[in-house]
């Protein structure tokens, strides 16, 4: 039989673990009485992750412009990095701080533009230190990671620690991350669209008014089953 004395002084232990919080009753493993704490997430094991390729070219500035090779090159450029059907990819370009230079470089980037390359993936700076007849194009280039699931088995009914085993979370990261049109959503998020104001303006004066705000019904647009075929 337990004393009364006892189990006092087991609930003031146990009392005082709770008020000086787990790490004073945690053990070297990171474990509170066999249960671990602190461990990562899924999400955190596998994160969705955007992996970058960068490749530099560098173009000699020509007096007449762009050479037939230079066109070729960028030809080849832009097809890799079209809003058509390219490849996401941002392209910075880079100059001296020489007028002539940054000409030269605004040259590069329009006639990218003009072979369906987007101006949002385009970006246009001058160093003092980049040499005056050379335009330097870095390529970047994205993809969004993926991991190699399943190289290694554990026991899953072993549970008494409460952590999530080796490879939960790996498959599901992988699979969303090969869905993904844009990895370089996963580093910042695009930029909204601008407001339509009259629009904006319009719905809230019929707000106003206790009017329907929405829009008028298309009849063009009603569905009906075929009755061909009965």
């Amino acid at each position: 039989m337990i004393s009364k004395s006892f189990a006092i002084k087991s609930l003031a232990i146990a009392g005082l673990c709770v008020t000086t919080g787990l790490g004073g009753c945690a053990t070297d493993s990171g474990k509170t009485d066999g249960v671990a704490f602190n461990v990562p997430t899924p999400t955190e094991q596998y994160p969705l992750q955007a992996q970058t390729l960068t490749k530099t070219v560098n173009l000699r500035i020509n007096p007449n412009g762009l050479s037939t090779n230079q066109r070729t090159a960028l030809d080849q450029m832009a097809a890799g990095a079209s809003w058509k059907g390219g490849e996401p990819v941002d392209i910075e370009i880079i100059t001296s701080p020489d007028p002539a230079a940054i000409a030269a470089g605004q040259e590069v980037g329009d006639y990218l533009v003009a072979h369906d390359v987007s101006a949002t993936s385009l970006s246009q700076g001058s160093e003092p230190s980049q040499p005056g007849d050379i335009v330097t194009l870095n390529i970047v280039t994205y993809r969004a990671r993926t991991y190699a699931c399943g190289q290694a088995w554990e026991n899953l009914a072993a549970t008494r620690n409460n952590a999530p085993y080796q490879n939960y979370g790996c498959a599901v990261s992988s699979n969303l991350a090969a869905q993904i049109a844009d990895p370089r959503d996963l580093q910042t998020p695009r930029t909204a669209t601008s407001i339509d104001m009259g629009r904006r303006s319009a719905v809230l004066e019929k707000y106003r008014k206790g009017e329907v705000t929405s829009s008028a019904k298309d009849d063009e647009a009603n569905g009906k089953i075929s009755d061909a075929i009965k």
